[in-house]
């Protein structure tokens, strides 16, 4: 072969070469547009996550905080409950004593005054056989009963004694009183 005809074919090689290469070119740039385009899209995606992951996290911090404030005034009303009940523990036990202490006293006053009227009586007998006073009449002495009907019908019913208290517009001390007087009233 002629050397014309291989510098035919070498032109006719690059030519063919040279219409390739912007073809070439025109689909890298496409694929380089292309992952411009994606790469934007994950960013907006990743941002888009973030600002979500933002507000998730104030939102459980909110949550949080309001979670430790609602425990701090459960805890602060606990504490105060607490202190209502013990101060109520120590009204109960001095008002308990003092009920105690009425109680020993008018056992006492009963007894003295059972004694005193007995031993009066029998050192008058002694002294004076016959007296031309006649003896003073006793003032009729109402039944407890009597003067605390509708307390007793409660009781009678079964009603606790904080109930009766709490209808008769009584103290609990003085309902246990008047029912022990009552007792004592019927062992008499």
């Amino acid at each position: 072969m002629q050397p014309w005809v291989y510098i035919v074919l070498v032109g006719a090689v690059a030519i063919v070469y040279a219409l390739r290469l912007p073809a070439r070119s025109k689909n890298e740039t496409a694929d380089r547009q292309s992952l411009k385009e994606t790469e934007a899209a994950l960013e907006l995606y990743m941002a888009d996550i973030e600002r979500d992951n933002d507000n998730l996290l104030q939102l459980v911090t909110g949550i949080k905080q309001q979670s430790q404030n609602n425990r701090a005034a459960l805890q602060e009303e606990i504490a105060g409950l607490r202190e209502q009940v013990a101060e109520l523990q120590k009204s109960s036990l001095l008002l308990e004593a003092r009920l105690t202490a009425e109680e020993k006293s008018l056992l006492q006053l009963s007894a003295a005054f059972g004694k005193g009227s007995a031993a009066g009586t029998a050192e008058q007998s002694v002294k004076e056989p016959l007296t031309e006073e006649p003896a003073p009449k006793p003032k009729p002495v109402s039944s407890i009963k009597q003067r605390y009907p509708r307390l007793f019908e409660m009781h009678e019913q079964g009603k606790s004694i904080d109930s009766i208290a709490k209808t008769a517009g009584l103290q609990r001390g003085e309902v246990q009183l008047i029912l022990q007087l009552a007792k004592q009233e019927e062992s008499v």
